[in-house]
């Protein structure tokens, strides 16, 4: 019996603890507590600490500052009794602390680009990680050219990676103009470095590098200019123009003769090897579409395959090295790589090659073959590996598909597809390929989903079928925009009745989640043609459709639609496709900028590194400008 009390005695006990943690809990209960506490703070009752700053008293309560603030936990915590429990605050402004405060007790805060770094450096101090955060995100929002160089140096103080991100990508992006303000001069050493040492500066020369060192150094000549030296190990002198060369010259000779040039015969390989690479600002992002004419032979006057380079930012375009004509060919890249996959040759062979054209070269490489010939078939690149899915080779529709590894140069077999499927539109999401729709015995109602981590295919069903779609990824989806459909649900085709046997091309586009959830929430514009087999494309927010046809005619048409915008744009420029040519496929590659692409295509000496002359390098700078002429070397020589 007695036993049996005290056990109930214990659930009761529990009972009751859990009960008045459920009601601590609940909404209105958390907001009655604040409620007390803002009350007890506005009547200054139950204080038991003062906080000083600028020599104004703030009374408030030790438990709540200690339950939000490690560092003022451990102050009271170990302080044995704060003496006149009185605590002041160094390098924190009063109208900040009053923030703070008010913050605290009510969760109310408002912020200005001026108090939010107040705030955001006193929180930091004070280890008040809400606060912290919540003002580290305005600031993100709220990057501009006149405070990001402040905010980058304010990041790197705390540690704050999401705001350095952000900094880091606004400066990369404004480098140059930035590089020549006085609040650049202020940047400390490893800031400076970290910005110096990243491929994503957006710069066309690397003058702009060398440039900024050398503003950098001269604002504190006694203590920057020893760092000189290795700063300039951060310039990338192979990729310099010989007129750039020619400018650090001339300015070596005039102004530093303790330096030292030193040189090196090199190829473009050699170029890109010795610097590290090129910096974003060097290259643009161009969209290159393979032509397709399905009436060449081999015995035809022009047996080669055309590819054409669009560039975004002129809207131009013009005309890549050809390659030995095939038709049908799979289409990817990867940076600088541009890789075309199988294809037929002008008397309907099936071929099984993979060729690599190298945009920083100029050439065509012909690599390690597939295991199956195969055309007409999805040819997706991720994580450094290139996917051939399906199509078709001589004996028909193809479930096979298989791996090039760029790394290692060799090809292996993936999971099959669970049907043969030609035409799909397909695209990269999440490290997971995508097949929407497509031909198979019978015209597909649905999409497969690969996820390339588990080599594991999924399949999602859809209410229609369509084909001939382009498909384009962007954040946690993707648009598929026209092609072949029948007359299914809400995706209609154009001013007929389709039917399995004849379906027709449509304005009609959808949105895909990730899951393969069709949403037809989302709005997008109808096409300005019914297009099908269309090439899409994403860059810069903008959605870029090339190309396709209706079922009487090819296009050469280019359209653009930023989500959102109610109606696509055509743009000014056709697609110079030759007579009877139309774009079959295309991927987005980096092409290098023509002054560094002229460079990259030689071979001649190359500036390599910028040394110290240490026999001269204790002078001042006053005397540095009278030593001796320049010390050029040869490599190999």
């Amino acid at each position: 019996m007695d036993s049996q009390r005290d056990s109930d005695e214990e659930d009761s006990t529990e009972k009751s603890l859990r009960s008045h943690e459920a009601y601590l809990c609940q909404g209105e209960s958390q907001a009655d507590i604040l409620r007390g506490l803002r009350q007890l703070y506005q009547a200054q009752q139950l204080c038991d600490v003062t906080l000083e700053a600028e020599g104004k008293s703030f009374p408030c309560h030790q438990m709540l500052l200690a339950s939000v603030s490690p560092f003022f936990r451990d102050i009271f915590i170990n302080s044995n009794g704060l003496q006149n429990k009185e605590f002041q605050l160094k390098d924190v402004t009063s109208s900040t602390l009053q923030s703070l405060l008010n913050y605290l007790y009510t969760e109310e805060l408002s912020l200005t680009l001026e108090t939010a770094q107040d705030l955001f450096t006193a929180a930091g101090k004070l280890q008040i990680l809400p606060l912290k955060e919540i003002a580290g995100r305005f600031l993100e929002k709220n990057i501009a050219l006149k405070n990001c160089l402040s905010l980058y140096r304010l990041a790197h103080e705390h540690s704050h990676q999401a705001l350095l991100q952000a900094a880091s990508a606004y400066i990369s992006q404004h480098f140059g103009a930035l590089s020549k303000k006085e609040d650049f001069l202020s940047l400390e050493y490893n800031p400076l470095v970290n910005l110096l040492h990243s491929d994503k500066l957006e710069v066309a020369s690397e003058l702009t590098i060398y440039q900024a060192i050398r503003f950098w150094a001269e604002s504190a000549t006694s203590t920057r200019l020893p760092l000189f030296k290795e700063l300039l190990g951060h310039v990338r002198f192979p990729l310099m123009t010989p007129g750039e060369v020619l400018e650090v010259q001339a300015d070596v000779s005039e102004y530093y003769r303790h330096l030292r040039l030193r040189w090196k015969e090199l190829d473009g390989a050699g170029r890109l090897l010795e610097s590290g690479g090129l910096r974003k600002g060097m290259w643009d992002n161009c969209f290159v579409c393979v032509e397709l004419h399905e009436n060449w032979t081999q015995d035809s006057e022009s047996p080669y395959s055309y590819l054409h380079c669009f560039e975004p930012l002129t809207e131009k375009w013009k005309i890549m090295p050809p390659l030995r004509y095939l038709s049908y060919s799979g289409c990817a890249s990867l940076d600088f790589r541009l890789y075309l996959s199988g294809g037929q040759t002008g008397d309907c062979t099936f071929v099984d090659s993979l060729y690599e054209y190298n945009s920083l070269t100029g050439q065509w490489t012909q690599l390690l073959s597939m295991s199956t010939p195969r055309a007409v078939h999805p040819f997706l690149s991720c994580n450094q590996k290139l996917y051939a899915l399906g199509g078709c080779g001589d004996a028909g529709p193809l479930t096979s598909a298989e791996a090039y590894s760029v790394n290692q140069n060799s090809w292996a077999p993936i999971a099959s597809l669970p049907l043969a499927l030609m035409y799909p539109a397909s695209a990269v999401l999440n490290n997971k390929l995508y097949l929407v729709g497509g031909k198979a015995s019978r015209n597909y109602r649905g999409l497969l989903i690969y996820d390339t981590t588990t080599d594991w295919w999924n399949e999602v069903l859809m209410e229609f079928a369509c084909y001939g779609a382009a498909a384009v990824s962007v954040g946690t989806g993707m648009y598929v925009i026209g092609g072949y459909t029948e007359e299914r649900g809400r995706f209609l085709a154009y001013n007929a009745v389709a039917t399995e046997e004849i379906p027709f091309s449509t304005k009609g586009s959808f949105y895909l989640h990730d899951d393969g959830q069709v949403d037809w929430e989302v709005t997008i514009p109808e096409l300005p043609a019914a297009l099908a087999f269309a090439c899409a494309v994403e860059q810069d927010g903008k959605i870029y459709l090339l190309a396709g046809k209706d079922d009487n005619r090819s296009y050469n048409t280019c359209y653009t639609w930023v989500p959102q915008d109610t109606s696509w744009t055509q743009r000014p420029e056709a697609i110079p496709t030759t007579n009877e040519g139309r774009i079959f496929s295309c991927a987005i590659l980096k092409v290098p900028k023509q002054p560094i692409q002229l460079l990259l295509l030689e071979t001649s000496p190359a500036l390599v590194v910028v040394g110290v002359d240490e026999a001269r390098k204790g002078q001042s700078s006053s005397s540095i400008r009278e030593g001796c002429s320049l010390n050029c070397c040869w490599g190999g020589r």
